[in-house]
């Protein structure tokens, strides 16, 4: 899969097979994190990475889960991610930290959707919580929670029409919608 491919086909996703993530793996998404660009080459992003059973629960109680799906849904314990990769700032006062996080972010996803793993990128996070679960030192910041796992869901983009709101039909595949490229792009004049 070349990167372009990895960009049309990665969509975030819900709902995981219940198979370990190797830890090689792991470590190579962090990678492709830590060689993203930074601003300014200051560096500030450290990355957690869990894949323990016992500790990837305590992570999961931490997380809100796909705020437009209703009624209220989260996955079930067969669908919950096998592994995590917590963002971390070492540097509070860098004021482009939140840049790093997003280039850093893109290409963690990027790089599991070329292996054929899922992932969604989650703010929604009691950080106090996951502090103390995972033991973070108060001066630094927790900023995103990157579930990752085996897809074990079909999302696919849909056309928008009047609603940013994703939604599962009655099989089960998540709709994304995405406003239309001629809507968006504008070539040497406005």
């Amino acid at each position: 899969m070349n990167v372009y491919e990895a960009i049309l086909s990665r969509r975030s996703i819900r709902r995981f097979q219940q198979k370990s993530i190797p830890l090689e793996l792991l470590k190579r998404f962090a990678n492709g994190a830590r060689l993203a660009p930074s601003a300014a080459n200051l560096q500030p992003l450290e990355f957690f990475i869990v894949n323990d059973n016992s500790l990837c629960s305590k992570v999961f109680e931490t997380l809100g889960w796909a705020a437009y799906i209703k009624p209220t849904w989260t996955p079930s314990e067969k669908e919950r991610p096998v592994a995590y990769i917590i963002m971390l700032i070492r540097n509070p006062k860098n004021k482009y930290y939140l840049r790093d996080v997003s280039l850093a972010s893109e290409n963690i996803v990027l790089a599991a959707e070329e292996e054929g793993i899922g992932s969604c990128i989650l703010c929604n996070v009691d950080k106090e919580k996951l502090r103390k679960y995972l033991k973070v030192p108060k001066s630094w910041i927790i900023d995103s929670v990157i579930v990752l796992g085996y897809k074990a869901e079909k999302s696919i983009v849909v056309d928008y029409k009047n609603s940013v709101k994703y939604w599962r039909d009655e099989k089960e595949v998540l709709h994304v919608p995405k406003r239309k490229l001629e809507d968006i792009i504008h070539i040497n004049k406005f």
